[in-house]
């Protein structure tokens, strides 16, 4: 037996140098005119330089992909990231001769797959929803490690499941004395997530979508929420209800052709016979959207998104338990108190690709005040204290070259921009209202080379 499964896994060993492994070497420029929204000025541009490395490798139902990035950027401030949908950064480090910073990441994804049932294991981006951002997992924060599986059940049903560890940003004070000798360092108390996702397809045109996770802190690993099948609101209970679950309701309703509608429902806490009185336990989350195809011109792409948060929803009374990495919200990219419009155009012309996009958000006040009334049941007046608000309008042009190697952008876009370097967390007011154009200008390349 033991020489046989020798032979089995020297045959695998074999099959694998068979197939090719393929490196992608890749670079990114991007240069800001007037910043964008990567800092709080009327102007100062802001560059971004990216280089990475990535390499892919499959035979038969497994596959494993990698990639590692490097960025330096000039006139970044990093508060900003916290109110970018498309920027994260998981570690930072700033130059010693002047005030440019850089940052890395790296992702691993181990992929097993089969017709029904996949696997997957390593450190990614994880994302439900069928929206432009999510409601409960959205690629908002930076990548977990992670591993999980995809099990269609039936025709109409799937399971999907997974557990990752999370950043809490919490000091661990316990272990300050190790790393205090030479320098000091600090150690994050752990925070994890679980979640499943039941998706339920009666008809080929609708589709279901039950989903729930679960935020716990101080254990990397719970084995009460190891068990896919079984509601973790149930089994936060059973552990004493210490938990943070979070629960969201997905519904996508391809209506013809042309359009398929979105909506979901997230509920952090609810009790449901005070649903409609003014003191209610509504945490709640709402999504709403549609997507068309060939609206106007053949292949294009119209979207059109409203997002609204409750201030009571991803925070819990455990800090520990707060659903956020790094401190940057799991779900919706604005977090709790915030709401936004967010409409979307791309088509081609003549070989150039064009995005345009509006986007209306605004967010308010976090305090620690709020944490402790929403749990007395205090009613709070919606945006009550200070808020942020930001509208942008943005046309952005690409077109690739020399055989699609390299990517050629250009784009502007006008902000409006009320208090600026706002933190919900604190009481700040910047006094500042920013009005500003700011062009945009990139190019990137990137090759794939093989080894057989």
């Amino acid at each position: 037996m033991k020489r046989l499964i020798i032979i089995l896994f020297a045959m695998n060993l074999n099959l694998w140098a068979n197939s090719p492994l393929t490196f992608h070497p890749q670079f990114r420029s991007q240069y800001y005119s007037s910043g964008s929204i990567h800092h709080f000025l009327e102007s100062g541009s802001t560059t971004l330089h990216l280089i990475g490395l990535g390499a892919t490798k499959s035979q038969g139902p497994f596959s494993i992909s990698g990639i590692f990035n490097f960025t330096t950027a000039h006139n970044l401030d990093v508060q900003s990231t916290f109110f970018n949908p498309n920027l994260n950064i998981e570690m930072k480090r700033g130059y010693i001769e002047n005030d440019d910073t850089w940052f890395e990441s790296s992702n691993l994804k181990i992929d097993y797959n089969q017709p029904t049932f996949s696997a997957s294991f390593g450190k990614y981006t994880q994302s439900w929803g069928h929206g432009n951002s999510s409601l409960i997992l959205s690629n908002n924060s930076p990548s977990f490690p992670q591993g999980g599986f995809s099990w269609r059940m039936s025709n109409i049903l799937k399971l999907e499941y997974f557990l990752g560890s999370l950043s809490s940003q919490m000091v661990d004070s316990s272990s300050n004395e190790l790393y205090d000798n030479v320098g000091h360092r600090n150690t994050y108390y752990a925070r994890s997530i679980a979640g499943h996702r039941f998706s339920w397809t009666p008809h080929p045109s609708l589709t279901f979508n039950a989903m729930e996770t679960v935020i716990f802190g101080d254990r990397s690993i719970d084995v009460h929420y190891l068990l896919p099948f079984v509601p973790f609101w149930s089994m936060q209970h059973y552990t004493g209800d210490i938990d943070n679950v979070q629960m969201c309701g997905e519904l996508v309703w391809k209506m013809n052709n042309n359009w398929t509608i979105y909506g979901s429902l997230f509920v952090d806490e609810w009790r449901p016979e005070w649903t409609f009185n003014k003191k209610n336990r509504n945490w709640f989350g709402y999504q709403i959207g549609g997507i068309s195809h060939d609206l106007i011109k053949t292949n294009d792409q119209f979207q059109i998104e409203y997002t609204w948060t409750d201030h009571r929803i991803y925070r819990h009374r455990f800090p520990i338990n707060d659903a956020y990495s790094f401190g940057y919200s799991l779900g919706f990219w604005a977090g709790p108190h915030a709401e936004e419009l967010f409409l979307t155009y791309k088509f081609n012309l003549k070989s150039i690709n064009i995005l345009s996009y509006i986007s209306s958000v605004k967010r308010g006040e976090l305090t620690e005040q709020m944490l402790s009334d929403q749990y007395d049941d205090v009613k709070y007046e919606r945006y009550f204290g200070e808020t942020e608000s930001r509208l942008i309008a943005s046309v952005i042009g690409e077109k690739r070259i020399l055989k699609d190697n390299f990517n050629i952008k250009v784009g502007v876009e006008w902000l409006d921009w009320e208090n600026p370097g706002f933190k919900p967390t604190y009481l700040t007011h910047s006094g500042t209202t920013l009005s500003k154009l700011s062009f945009l200008f990139g190019i990137s390349a990137k090759k794939d080379i093989s080894f057989d």
